[in-house]
This record gives C-alpha cells, sequence and structure tokens, in this order.
C-alpha cells in the first residue's frame, strides 16, 4: 500500500515531517477502510513571527495525525484475516448433518474450528473435505470414558468431514484437559477404549479404519480416519496426518 503524500506546506511554516513507519498490529483490528479530514485551508500571512510559529506547528500536527490515522486504517484492511492457524471454512455446509448432532455452540471450539468445509494446504499438499457436522460437549462424558475424565478432561468439541467422494470420512475429537501436563500424559497413554464416539462418526462398510493422538495445549486431538474400498491406505495417512495436526496447531494459539 503506498503511503499518501500530503501536500507542501505554505512559505514559512517549515518543512514536512517524514510519515511514520509503522509497523502493522497482527492480529489486525481495523477492518473497514475510511479516510481522514482534509488538512486545514492555509491561513493568510500574519506578521507576527509568534503567532507564524505556532500556526506552523499546528498545521504540521494536524497533517501528521491525518496522514498516520490513514496508514493504520489502510494497513489493517491489507489483512482483516491475519489469524494464526490454516483452518478455513465456509458458510454453508454441503452435506446434511446427520439428525442426532446438534448445532455447535457460538463462539464454541465446534464453530471455531469445524464447522465448514476443510482445505488444507501446506507447500504441494493440497486437501479438502466437505463439512458433514460438529458439537460441543459441555463435559467430556458423553465422548469418553469414565477413564478419560478421571485424567482430567474437562470439556471437549468434535468435527466430522467427508472426503474422496464420500468414501473417506474423517472425524476429530478435541479433549480439553486441567493443565498441559495432565494432556501431554494423557495423550501418552489414551488408548482406543477411553473413546465413546458418536453414532455416525465413523464411515459404514469400511476397509481401513485409524486413529492417532496428539497433545496441543490443555488439549489432546484425536483423529480417526475410516475408509471404504477404492481408497488407498497412503490417502488415508494422509488425511489422518494433516487434519490433525492442523487441529492441533490451531489450538496452540487459542485460550483454553
Amino acid at each position: 500500500m503506498t503511503t499518501p503524500t500530503p501536500p507542501p506546506p505554505p512559505d514559512g511554516y517549515g518543512a514536512m515531517p517524514p510519515a511514520p513507519n509503522l509497523q502493522g498490529g497482527w492480529p489486525p483490528n481495523e477492518n473497514s477502510f475510511g479516510t481522514g479530514a482534509p488538512p486545514p485551508p492555509e491561513k493568510p500571512h500574519n506578521p507576527w513571527p509568534i503567532v507564524i510559529g505556532l500556526g506552523a506547528i499546528a498545521g504540521v500536527l494536524i497533517i501528521g495525525v491525518i496522514i498516520t490515522a490513514g496508514i493504520v486504517i489502510l494497513r489493517g484492511e491489507e489483512d482483516p484475516t491475519g489469524g494464526p492457524g490454516p483452518v478455513t471454512v465456509t458458510a454453508t455446509p454441503t452435506t446434511s448433518p446427520d439428525p442426532s448432532f446438534a448445532a455447535p455452540a457460538p463462539g464454541g471450539l465446534a464453530a471455531d474450528l469445524f464447522e465448514g468445509d476443510w482445505r488444507f494446504k501446506l507447500g504441494d499438499v493440497s486437501m479438502n473435505a466437505t463439512y458433514v457436522a460438529s458439537q460441543d460437549y459441555p463435559d467430556c462424558g458423553p465422548i469418553a470414558s469414565a477413564a478419560l475424565d478421571r485424567k482430567g478432561c474437562r470439556y471437549a468439541a468434535m468435527g466430522i468431514h467427508d472426503a474422496e467422494g464420500g468414501k473417506l470420512r474423517m472425524l476429530r475429537v478435541i479433549y480439553v484437559f486441567d493443565s498441559e501436563a495432565k494432556a501431554t500424559t494423557a495423550a501418552e497413554s489414551v488408548e482406543e477404549t477411553d473413546f465413546d464416539l458418536p453414532t455416525g462418526s465413523l464411515i459404514e462398510d469400511d476397509v481401513i479404519g485409524k486413529w492417532v493422538a496428539k497433545d496441543s495445549s490443555k488439549a489432546v486431538v484425536v483423529g480417526f480416519v475410516t475408509a471404504q474400498k477404492g481408497v488407498s491406505e497412503t490417502t488415508v495417512d494422509d488425511y489422518l496426518h494433516y487434519g490433525t495436526a492442523d487441529i492441533a496447531g490451531a489450538l496452540i494459539f487459542m485460550d483454553l
């Protein structure tokens, strides 16, 4: 974005100071575009030196404030979505969710991380999956065993996406714990019997099924990928690895 150049000052007002070198804040907090008010009109020549000096200082300060405001607004408009994490969602899911799944709570982990189609790109790797359903759980009981509860699980969220023409289903569950230490311990000791997965969260007639657990901040992200005949094991591994790591990476920047 080019910094606007202020008009030259009238004679006797002194040289204009350079525009401030602002560093763009992260994430940006400006989402609208606007311009500042025009600079004050030139005052007629006044023979009193003191009045001229004060007028020059005031003119420089006012123009500097206008330029500064313009730069901040423009820089904020350049990147209004500069937040961490590679997760991208769309507004409307293309697959109807199972009626047994409730809509995610506004502002919850399900809405923030799972709702909408999943689009992932990292270098030469590009993956897409269609949104099916997502849900927040105020406690871990409905989606975890008592053993996971005893390890300090506080609440959970899950999201389901389909790929490969509906032959592959990716389920990712977030279990949030009291502390990072408890999350790390749980990730290292978790077993398949610790999960109580919702009906329909795994694909029917699957011939391949894999899962993995990763700790991230105070959470454990567990990824499950099931696939039907015709989907390669390499494809299953890719969705399992990148899908789980994507959510784990986003949680690092969130206040759990």
